[in-house]
């Protein structure tokens, strides 16, 4: 995929004040004087770590799975070089922590430095990403794909009633436990004490997910995020992209200003419902399926309260991956 360029934290404002994000729950970290060093319930060594193998690479690091000793448990890993994460390594370790009050969001085992390096511990997602599976499965079915929305819902709604915009929402970051259930992932790009009302600028987002006013660089808020999971719901449901991708980025541009998604026979109508409502080009005409998208038909056989507590059916309840 094609990112966007982003030259830093200079080029992101908040034209209204900014409303400090309220936690629901923190991870357990305190970071040590010692280098490389970091307490959760039990102290974690950075180089007592046995490193298994990569798990992926990105613009600012790598994923590697590793064993601790201590635990005996598996982590993933996350290390960033410091010169090149340093305006974004903050955001990412605050949302972190945030994030550990919603099950649907991936948080924090704990926060390492080094010198030369910050690393992040998390829970290793065994079930791998959901674009992975949407490259095997092409499209899911009904059922499954309202499981996955259901979850990420719930997630998305968790950082936008604290604040927080995503900013970089794709499949690519959306991984899967080993019991089948999803985790948001990659907070480096999210932008966090959003108020209501609020209206950032900050030149983010993945080619073939970011929304039109991202691209017309005229600012914007949570509704951006809005049109990614409607992206991504239009993938599952179709398996293919709503607009043009594989081309330039300009192609892609012209593509999102001019292009209505098709649908071909067999999609329901709740489906094809939601998804336009969520594509829609302007941020306004989403604000209406946004706010009550709970209520939406093709949520009708969702109970949000054991959605909530995790209590539901996973997407995948049989999946496994082993390392």
């Amino acid at each position: 995929m094609d990112k966007m360029s982003i030259d830093g934290v200079e080029m992101m404002s908040i034209d209204t004040p900014y409303m400090p994000a309220r936690r629901l729950g923190d991870a357990s970290v305190q970071i040590s004087p010692h280098r490389g060093l970091v307490h959760t319930d039990q102290p974690m060594d950075l180089y007592s770590l046995e490193f298994l193998k990569d798990l992926g690479k990105g613009g600012y690091g790598k994923v590697s799975l590793a064993s601790d000793p201590v635990s005996e448990g598996l982590l993933a890993i996350k290390i960033m070089d410091k010169k090149s994460c340093e305006h974004i390594i903050s955001t990412e370790v605050e949302v972190l922590r945030l994030a550990a009050g919603c099950p649907y969001l991936m948080s924090m085992r704990a926060f390492m430095e080094t010198p030369t390096e910050y690393a992040i511990a998390m829970d290793y997602m065994a079930g791998g990403d959901l674009f992975h599976h949407m490259k095997d499965s092409m499209m899911f079915n009904t059922k499954t794909t309202r499981l996955f929305a259901a979850e990420m819902v719930c997630g998305l709604q968790y950082l936008h009633e604290h604040g927080v915009i995503h900013s970089d929402l794709k499949p690519d970051n959306i991984l899967l436990q080993d019991t089948g259930h999803i985790k948001i992932s990659d907070f480096g790009l999210s932008v966090m004490n959003v108020s209501e009302g609020a209206i950032v600028r900050w030149n983010a987002g993945t080619k073939g997910y970011v929304a039109p006013e991202i691209m017309n660089e005229e600012g914007y808020n949570h509704l951006a995020d809005s049109f990614s999971f409607g992206v991504i719901l239009y993938m599952m449901s179709v398996g293919d992209w709503p607009f043009y991708s594989k081309g330039s980025l300009d192609e892609y541009h012209q593509s999102l200003r001019e292009h209505i998604p098709y649908f071909p026979p067999g999609i329901c109508t709740n489906t094809i419902d939601i998804i336009k409502g969520l594509l829609c080009k302007t941020p306004s005409a989403r604000f209406a399926i946004t706010t009550s998208i709970r209520s939406h038909p093709f949520f009708h056989s969702i109970d949000w309260s054991d959605v909530e507590c995790g209590r539901s059916d996973p997407p995948f309840p049989y999946y496994y991956q082993d390392y």
